[in-house]
């Protein structure tokens, strides 16, 4: 199994979910397709880690409600258990902020302005997914102690706010440093 088998299992721990939800669930956390998801869901159901229902619809094609089952549950305890991979960067901005010296001016702060506001708005969804996170925690009357099954999500989220709150305070910095003319671009 690869990694975003690994993670889909992890979204079905809190939820049974379609394979369209499981998709749009992975997006925050990992870039992946429905051409990669679906094949994965194939394989993880022979495997025995993940079963599903089908549900009839009239107007659409049925569609499969995936649960994780034991055998999952128990590949997935093992695998958390493990020691991370040194984690993967990419991102484009990085090719383009090596290339800055080749921008205009204001293209280059333009640049810069996009990703903060990205980074503000991704903030924003990711505070509203905290709170949902602390009342889905008060409903199960859970509290943020290791073994509380929210306590993952609630410290991936808070991971995610201090990244975008990383990222913003770093493209206003820059973008500073290009209003000084500290580095002269052109």
């Amino acid at each position: 199994m690869n990694t975003l088998s690994y993670g889909l299992l992890a979204l079905l721990t809190a939820n049974s979910l379609s394979g369209y939800e499981l998709t749009q669930s992975i997006k925050p956390l990992w870039r992946a397709g429905h051409s990669q998801i679906y094949p994965l869901l194939v394989s993880m159901e022979q495997k025995g880690y993940i079963s599903y229902e089908r549900i009839e619809q009239t107007d659409k094609p049925d569609k499969k409600i995936y649960t994780i089952t034991e055998a999952g549950l128990e590949q997935l305890r093992e695998w958390v258990e493990t020691p991370a991979d040194p984690p993967v960067l990419r991102d484009e901005l990085h090719f383009k902020l090596y290339s800055l010296w080749l921008a205009r001016p204001e293209e280059a702060k333009a640049l810069l302005v996009r990703r903060a506001e990205f980074c503000r708005s991704e903030l924003d969804r990711y505070n509203l997914m905290i709170k949902a996170n602390e009342a889905l925690c008060q409903e199960r009357g859970e509290t943020r102690e290791l073994t509380a099954t929210t306590f993952g999500r609630y410290l991936l989220l808070r991971k995610r706010v201090m990244d975008m709150e990383s990222s913003v305070a770093f493209c206003e910095w820059a973008i500073g440093e290009l209003e000084s003319n500290a580095v002269p671009l052109e």
